[in-house]
């Protein structure tokens, strides 16, 4: 960050353009923001990844047409990257609370005091709702949005700290050390976990991870959104239970959590699957 800072200081003393300068400032900030954002964009990939290898015919058919001929992965993290674009008030700027369910200690799923500006299971069960029985009346625009939402909130559903507590803004406020150096719980989860438990790039995750046998992929995807909402909740409180704050964790916390991040990362990538397929197929 600091290097950013010098950047915009060496841009002014050379009597460069000042547009250069505000640029540098926005680079600060969207790279400053990123530790919000569940799994990073490695950890979307995965899940898109995996999804578009148990795609339909007939479901890969309507959503190339959708998408542009992109595929999954190309819009994994539309939804990240759009609050950070100069097009985030002009609509999209409502779709901040949606890519969490806060649930504090004490607290269910169940009993926890909804958002009222809109979570995760709401606006996945409102996107799956239009896509499903009403696409053929949404504008094209439209059915392109919330496609590209569905890619990604079912993976910000099955990312453990995007459940995590209101009171610690999901884990983004609970500091910790990840091998010595200083970070936060949802910032290790996002991406610092993933990172250090396999040096793969997303292509390499779908391989080794999406070897399921066609039994255990309907058992992983039966159930409902609300169902998988609360499977997640429930690894969430796990993690909590196992954090202390300011505490050094390195490779035990890897080794106990690493078999964790594989199976959400899995779960996500099969389940939006299933949907799109529902969808589109």
């Amino acid at each position: 960050m600091y290097v950013v800072f010098l950047l915009i200081l060496r841009s002014y003393f050379n009597g460069m353009k000042r547009i250069f300068c505000i640029f540098l400032v926005a680079l600060f900030l969207i790279v400053g923001s990123l530790d919000v954002f569940a799994w990073g964009q490695r950890g979307h990939d995965i899940i898109a990844s995996i999804a578009e290898k148990h795609l339909t015919r007939k479901a890969k058919k309507n959503l190339n047409a959708i998408l542009g001929g992109r595929s999954l992965v190309y819009y994994s993290s539309w939804m990240d990257n759009v609050q950070n674009s100069p097009y985030w008030k002009d609509g999209y700027d409502q779709t901040k609370t949606w890519h969490y369910f806060n649930v504090d200690e004490e607290y269910t799923p169940q009993t926890m005091s909804r958002n009222p500006k809109g979570d995760v299971l709401s606006a996945l069960n409102m996107v799956i709702d239009s896509l499903e029985n009403h696409r053929s009346e949404l504008p094209d625009s439209v059915c392109f949005d919330y496609t590209r939402m569905l890619i990604h909130l079912v993976g910000d559903m099955h990312c453990p700290m995007h459940v995590g507590r209101l009171s610690d803004r999901g884990g983004n406020e609970l500091k910790i050390k990840w091998f010595k150096q200083s970070t936060n719980l949802h910032t290790l989860w996002d991406s610092k976990l993933i990172e250090s438990v396999h040096s793969w790039s997303y292509t390499e995750w779908q391989q080794n991870l999406d070897r399921c046998k066609k039994s255990e992929v309907a058992q992983m995807t039966s159930g409902t959104i609300e169902d998988w909402l609360n499977e997640t909740w429930q690894v969430t409180v796990g993690i909590y239970e196992y954090i202390t704050p300011d505490e050094n964790y390195s490779y035990k916390y890897m080794f106990d959590y690493g078999p964790v991040v594989e199976r959400q990362l899995l779960l996500a990538g099969y389940r939006l699957a299933a949907l799109l397929n529902r969808i589109f197929g």
